[in-house]
């Protein structure tokens, strides 16, 4: 294990994160760019939790791979510190969705005006106007962030590196 490098890689996760945060205080943000810096943080953490692991991490965004190649005593410490960060979003019982949702949002979304790619600028406000006139109803949304349950992730993982790495 590569002490030097685990503590490189937690520093820099946290780094993105810190700077997310700072970025979603600001009332005048014209785009997601938070989300995308504390997904990526969140990434680096999870290959670091590998790396404490004598795994080498693959250079790819496929989270739910990633969390699977933790050992199961593993994955159920992270989750304990995870359920304890916030007592009322403690169901992580369909993990590979959350997970396999963070790596949309990064690979696909981050490129916005991809993901639009092939509507009009009409078509896609209407889209948006159609979605809110219906209640915006989290279900039928096309992008969906959890923000909290990916605080809750970041803290369990940060939590597990400083137990094993600090």
């Amino acid at each position: 294990m590569d002490i030097d490098h685990i503590k490189r890689m937690y520093t820099e996760a946290n780094n993105l994160i810190y700077d997310a945060g700072i970025l979603s205080r600001n009332l005048d943000q014209k785009s997601d760019a938070a989300s995308f810096l504390k997904i990526l943080g969140f990434e680096i953490l999870l290959k670091c939790t590998l790396l404490i692991n004598n795994q080498k991490p693959k250079k790819n965004h496929k989270y739910y791979k990633l969390w699977s190649g933790l050992p199961v005593n593993v994955q159920s410490k992270i989750l304990q510190y995870t359920k304890s960060r916030m007592h009322d979003i403690n169901d992580f019982s369909n993990l590979e969705e959350l997970l396999n949702n963070y790596q949309f949002i990064f690979e696909k979304v981050r490129y916005f005006y991809e993901f639009y790619e092939g509507y009009t600028l009409d078509e896609q406000h209407e889209l948006g106007k159609f979605w809110k006139d219906i209640g915006a109803p989290l279900d039928e949304a096309d992008v969906r962030y959890y923000p909290d349950e990916l605080e809750c992730l970041i803290f369990g993982i940060s939590e597990y590196i400083k137990e094993m790495a600090f």
